[in-house]
């Protein structure tokens, strides 16, 4: 009876070691992690020098990290991990002011979609009129009720 309450607690006591080391069941998926503001190709395109504060907010969205001591100075961070034990990839968009108008912007951002060539284009746009009905002339429009017989 001893012997097989001291090999319970051995057991136990491995299977808790077990628990908190990093033994990892195989096979099962790890989500990428994203954190900060993804900031795009298109997003970028949008910011023309002298813009005011508010349309680079409007545009951009609020900072994550304001900077108490400059104002004139925002911070777009942004960060992705790929899996529980990935590396992680990090992105820092920075955009400068003066007297409340945009003068500068510098740091990493999201390339926007690759154009698609004219065999592939053709072939989406195919597809499109496949899946999508075309109005045609002969088309036969709905009634929709008068005002005056919804009442």
């Amino acid at each position: 009876m001893k012997l097989a309450s001291r090999v319970f607690l051995a057991l136990v006591f491995i299977a808790g070691l077990t628990a908190c080391s990093s033994f990892r069941f195989p096979g099962v998926y790890k989500i990428g992690i994203q954190q900060g503001h993804i900031i795009t190709q298109e997003m970028v395109d949008q910011l023309k020098l002298g813009m005011s504060k508010r349309q680079v907010r409007f545009v951009l969205g609020n900072t994550l990290l304001p900077d108490t001591f400059n104002d004139d100075r925002w911070d777009y961070p942004y960060s992705v991990r790929r899996g529980s034990q990935g590396e992680i990839t990090q992105y820092l968009y920075t955009v400068y002011f003066e007297n409340d108008k945009l003068v500068k912007t510098e740091g990493d951002y999201l390339p926007g979609k690759a154009p698609m060539s004219g065999e592939q284009s053709k072939r989406y746009l195919e597809d499109m009129k496949r899946d999508v009905p075309v109005p045609t002339e002969d088309t036969i429009e709905p009634e929709l009720p008068k005002p005056e017989e919804l009442e």
